[in-house]
């Protein structure tokens, strides 16, 4: 990481938009005032509660700041990230992620995943990581993710790692030919989240579509008969 830390700070950064989502308007500040220390008279700063594919064109922003506290936005960066026009960078605060998590989001890709209580000299290497195409990550980000790969290899039927029991019950509730809104209403959640739970159950399962999943979880006993 130190190796990546160098070529990053050798390059002069270009991103001249950021938009900072968190929810609440004290923390959106403090972070907006964090950027500006990180690129002093560089970069314009834009803050938001709920970003969206319509916001983040109005404002042009190329970079997306985004303060995870829960599930829900977590699934929902990697939804926006996916959808929003190539070569627009992503950095994730958020404490303990979960390797399903972290493996969806490098692969949208977020550029940087931190903790939350991260300081400027740690979010101007997440910039810089993003403006050269790079990946920045904590070490707790990279532990969950190196001891997840090492289950992986011990688990059997083409499994890569155990469903946590709300996964069980968005399987189910898929078994049961329910859709995601549908989902989303009888588990009282919202549909960013069920289409998070999903893609982290095919992941797990190491299967490709809601069927197949449906099917190994019939036969490994998690879907009752």
């Amino acid at each position: 990481m130190q190796g990546a830390s160098i070529r990053v700070m050798q390059k002069q950064v270009n991103i001249a938009s950021v938009m900072v989502v968190a929810a609440a308007a004290t923390r959106r500040s403090a972070l907006a005032h964090m950027i500006s220390q990180a690129l002093p008279d560089h970069a314009h700063v834009i803050s938001d509660s709920h970003p969206s594919l319509d916001r983040l064109a109005a404002c042009g922003a190329e970079l997306l700041l985004c303060d995870l506290e829960a599930l829900s936005p977590a699934a929902a960066l990697i939804d926006l990230l996916a959808s929003a026009p190539a070569g627009t960078g992503g950095i994730a605060l958020i404490d303990h992620p979960e390797p399903a998590w972290v493996r969806a989001a490098l692969a949208v890709p977020v550029n940087a995943i931190l903790p939350r209580d991260s300081g400027v000299d740690d979010l101007r290497l997440a910039i810089q990581a993003a403006d050269a195409g790079l990946v920045l990550l904590h070490p707790t980000s990279v532990r969950g993710l190196a001891a997840a790969t090492f289950a992986d290899s011990k688990m059997d039927d083409g499994i890569l790692e155990e469903l946590t029991g709300r996964e069980c019950q968005v399987l189910r509730l898929v078994s049961s030919g329910f859709g995601n809104k549908e989902i989303a209403d009888r588990l009282a959640i919202s549909e960013h989240t069920v289409k998070f739970h999903i893609s982290s159950i095919l992941g797990k399962l190491n299967v490709a579509s809601r069927t197949e999943a449906v099917s190994l979880g019939i036969k490994r006993g998690l879907i009752p008969i």
